[in-house]
């Protein structure tokens, strides 16, 4: 597959850590959990993420907090912090940096973090996804495709970004349906993860969406069509070279040059 240059909706970086916190200080992390100061919870949730698998003692403690919304600031976590979310997000929330605290953790934490997936709360459900794309775990894949049809947009996006991190080809069928959600996002998310997973059968459904009413969501298409590197979709980004947005413009250029490159 040729180098895409369209960044996935969804990021993750991580800066790592200089040392690994110790066990009493890991005790101390664990009780600021319950901290009343989302800042404080959001830190002790990266700070049980310093710990790796150390810290699988407090795996129902952090899959409790995946519910846990409240905006704070990144700089909460110091140097430490994980990008979570859709891109350009200006905040984090320690349910976000307690899922990263679950991924950190690995397989230990697949089946607590599947079971959230399930949850009542679909900020919850929303973090469990993201967390299970993370974790790499292919097991996941059917839970996740179930989540396409969540009733929450947010949950969906998650969804569809995690099937693309696992590289999950039998949710191609899945992924093509959610390129029509009623949510632009959700569309977006899917349409890059087709092209992450890279298989031509998405082709026709991302042809299709050249023409969504959002610019965001063609953007994407047509980098997931330069991914894919189908030529049956010459044609149709071609024409998108005089798109409206300059973005969709550009992406368009990439793609026919992936694809007849």
């Amino acid at each position: 597959m040729k180098r895409a240059t369209l960044l996935p909706v969804l990021t993750l970086a991580l800066v790592l850590p200089q040392a690994a916190i110790g066990q009493a200080d890991a005790k101390a992390a664990a009780a600021n959990l319950a901290s009343a100061d989302p800042n404080v919870r959001a830190k002790a949730a990266c700070d049980l993420r310093e710990m790796g698998t150390g810290a699988s003692a407090y795996i129902p403690q952090l899959a409790g907090m995946l519910d846990d919304g409240s905006p704070v600031d990144p700089s909460a976590c110091g140097e430490r912090q994980w990008r979570f979310g859709r891109a350009g997000e200006a905040t984090t929330t320690p349910g976000e940096q307690a899922a990263s605290a679950l991924v950190a953790i690995g397989s230990r934490a697949y089946d607590t973090v599947a079971a959230a997936l399930k949850g009542s709360a679909w900020i919850a459900r929303k973090n469990a996804a993201w967390a299970l794309g993370a974790l790499g775990d292919e097991r996941a894949a059917p839970l996740l495709t179930s989540t396409l049809r969540d009733t929450e947009a947010p949950v969906r996006r998650s969804s569809a970004w995690a099937l693309g991190a696992l590289d999950e080809s039998a949710a191609v069928p899945a992924l093509v349906e959610a390129l029509d959600d009623s949510d632009a996002g959700v569309r977006q998310q899917a349409a890059w993860a087709l092209g992450a997973i890279g298989d031509h059968r998405a082709t026709d459904g991302l042809v299709h969406a050249l023409q969504d009413a959002d610019a965001g969501v063609r953007s994407q298409a047509a980098w997931a069509l330069g991914a894919i590197g189908d030529n049956r979709a010459v044609a149709a980004l071609t024409k998108l070279l005089k798109d409206s947005d300059v973005r969709v413009r550009r992406q368009a250029a990439w793609a026919l040059g992936a694809i007849g490159g």
